[in-house]
C-alpha cells in the first residue's frame, strides 16, 4: 500500500558502481535475540502483513526501495552515522515481531542505542554484482527482524576532486516498516542529516512521536468498539451494500483466493498536462477535485462495464493527525472505502465521489481489521481476514511539500514483485500530466483486463477535459 511507485525493482535500472550495504552488525543482532518484551504493539495492517506471510500469499518478503542521489563527495564516516543515527531515531526499526497469525503479536525490541549498523557487503566483495542484486538476494526475510538496509552506489564519482561529485543512497526495507510517506521522509531526514554533517552544521532532528506510540493509541480506540459505534456502522453498512469488498470489473484469471506473480503496467503521461489541467478544471467547476475526480470517471467505466450503479473502492489513507507522526517512519496507511452512484452525467457523479470521500475519511482511524473480529458472526459484514480488493490512489506530486527537492535528487520509489489477487492502481500528477501505474496478477486475462480499464479510464478522461476550458487552477 504506498501512495506512489515508481515501478517494480525488477525494472529499476541500477547503475553498476561501487557500492556498500550497511546492516545491523553481529553485536546488534544477538542482542536481538535475547531482547525483551517491552510492550511493543503492531498497528492492524502491520498484523495482517505479519499474517499474510502464512495466510494464502506465501510471501514474507515484501521490499521497497528508495533511492536518490546525493550532490556531494562521498565520506564513508558520515555515511554510517548517519544510517545509524536515523535507525536509532525512528522506534518502528527497533521491535522484531514473529510472523505468525495473532491477532496481537507479541515482539522483542531494543533501545536505541543497542543498534550499530556495519558495512555487510560491498562491490570488492561481490564482484560482478550491482547493490540492486546483493539486496535483492540478502535482505533477510521478516524471520530474521533486520529486513531492512542502507547502501550507497556509485561513489567512483563521489570523489574528492570530482567536478560535479554524486553518488545514489539505497534505502531497502520491507514494508513492516515503512509506507509510501515514510519513504519520502525517510529520504528528506537522510538527505538533511548529511548535508548538515558535511557542512560541519549540527543536524537539529524534528521532533516525531514513536511509532509504539501510534500502534497503543490505534489498538486503544479499537478496544472501544462495539456494533454500534458509529465507524462499525460505516463499515458494515458500506460492505454490505456493496456485498463485501469490492472486486475487479473484468475477470482476473484466477480461482477464488488463488494468486499470480505481480505485473505492472506503466503508461507515463498518458494524459498530458494541458487535458490535465482542463480535467481538474472541470472537476472543481463540479465542485470536486482531482482525486475525486478520477475516482468519479473509474466508477463510470465500472457501471458502463458491470451496469452496476453502485461503486465500491478502497483508497489509502493515513491518520499522521497527532503531534510528532508527521515526520515520522512507519506503516501509518491503511485503506478506507469509498462508495457512490456512478450514474449520471460527469458532473453528478464527481459530486458524489467528493461527497463519498469525505465520508470515508471518517474512518482513517479505524482500519477494518478489528471490525471483522467484532463482526465475525454477523452475517451482513461478509468479510474475513486476508481479504483482498482492489485499490485506487492518487497524489499530486508537484504539491507535494519538498516537491522540487525531490527532483533535485532524482527521487525514486520501487517494490519487489509479490504475488498478487488483485489489482491496486496508483494514478500520479507531475509536470508532464498523469501517469498511469496498476500491479496485477500476471495471467493472461488479467493483463487484457486491466488493459481494457486503462482505455477506458484514460478516453472518459480526455472526453472530460476536451469539453472542458482550463479556466480555473487544478
Amino acid at each position: 500500500m504506498f501512495y506512489m511507485i515508481s515501478g517494480f525493482s525488477e525494472q529499476w535500472q541500477c547503475p553498476a558502481g561501487e557500492w556498500a550495504v550497511w546492516a545491523p552488525d553481529a553485536t546488534t543482532k544477538e542482542a536481538m535475540r535475547t531482547a525483551p518484551d517491552q510492550d511493543v504493539c503492531t498497528s492492524y495492517v502491520q498484523a495482517d502483513h505479519l499474517r499474510s506471510g502464512i495466510d494464502g500469499e506465501a510471501c514474507t518478503r515484501r521490499l521497497v526501495f528508495t533511492t536518490f542521489t546525493i550532490h556531494d563527495v562521498f565520506d564513508r564516516t558520515i555515511v554510517e552515522s548517519v544510517f545509524t543515527e536515523f535507525v536509532r531515531a525512528h522506534g518502528v526499526f527497533h521491535t522484531a515481531f514473529p510472523v505468525s497469525a495473532a491477532p496481537d503479536p507479541r515482539g522483542r525490541t531494543l533501545s536505541p542505542e543497542q543498534i550499530d549498523l556495519a558495512v555487510e557487503a560491498t562491490s570488492e566483495t561481490h564482484p560482478g554484482d550491482t547493490v540492486k542484486d546483493y539486496l535483492m538476494a540478502n535482505v533477510p526475510e521478516l524471520h530474521d527482524w533486520a529486513a531492512f538496509a542502507f547502501a550507497v552506489t556509485g561513489v567512483e564519482n563521489a570523489r574528492p576532486g570530482a567536478v560535479e561529485p554524486h553518488f545514489q543512497v539505497v534505502v531497502c526495507s520491507d514494508h513492516l516498516y515503512t509506507d509510501g510517506v515514510s519513504q519520502a521522509v525517510s529520504f528528506f531526514e537522510l538527505v538533511s542529516r548529511y548535508t548538515a554533517a558535511r557542512s560541519g552544521a549540527p543536524y537539529t532532528p524534528v521532533p516525531v512521536r514513536p511509532h509504539r506510540e501510534f500502534t497503543r493509541e490505534q489498538r486503544t480506540l479499537a478496544a472501544t468498539l462495539t456494533p454500534t459505534h458509529p465507524d462499525v456502522v460505516q463499515w458494515r453498512e458500506t460492505l454490505r451494500r456493496s456485498g463485501g469488498m469490492p472486486r475487479y470489473p473484468l475477470p482476473l484469471g484466477l480461482a477464488d483466493g488463488e494468486a499470480a506473480p505481480g505485473r505492472i503496467a506503466v503508461h507515463a503521461s498518458f494524459i498530458d498536462a494541458d487535458r490535465t489541467a482542463r480535467f481538474g478544471a472541470a472537476a472543481k467547476r463540479a465542485g470536486a477535485n482531482m482525486n475525486s475526480a478520477l475516482l468519479a470517471v473509474l466508477g463510470q467505466v465500472h457501471h458502463n462495464l458491470t451496469g452496476d450503479e453502485l461503486f465500491t473502492m478502497l483508497i489509502p489513507r493515513a491518520d499522521r493527525s497527532a503531534t510528532g507522526d508527521a515526520m515520522a517512519v512507519g506503516w501509518y496507511v491503511t485503506l478506507v472505502p469509498v462508495q457512490f452512484s456512478a450514474s449520471g452525467s460527469f458532473d453528478e457523479v464527481a459530486r458524489n465521489a467528493h461527497e463519498a470521500v469525505a465520508t470515508a475519511k471518517q474512518l482513517d482511524r479505524t482500519p477494518v481489521f478489528p471490525v471483522i473480529d467484532l463482526l465475525a458472526d454477523d452475517p451482513e459484514f461478509p468479510v474475513e481476514h486476508g481479504f483482498t480488493a482492489p485499490m485506487l490512489s492518487y497524489i499530486d506530486v508537484t504539491r507535494v511539500p519538498g516537491a522540487e527537492l525531490a527532483r533535485q535528487h532524482d527521487f525514486s520509489v520501487f517494490a519487489n514483485a509479490t504475488p498478487s489477487r488483485e489489482v491496486f492502481t496508483w494514478i500520479n500528477r507531475d509536470e508532464s500530466g498523469l501517469d498511469f501505474n496498476a500491479m496485477h496478477p500476471d495471467t493472461t486475462q488479467a493483463t487484457r483486463s486491466v488493459d481494457t480499464v486503462f482505455r477506458l479510464l484514460r478516453d472518459r478522461i480526455i472526453e472530460v477535459a476536451d469539453r472542458s476550458p482550463a479556466l480555473i487552477s487544478a
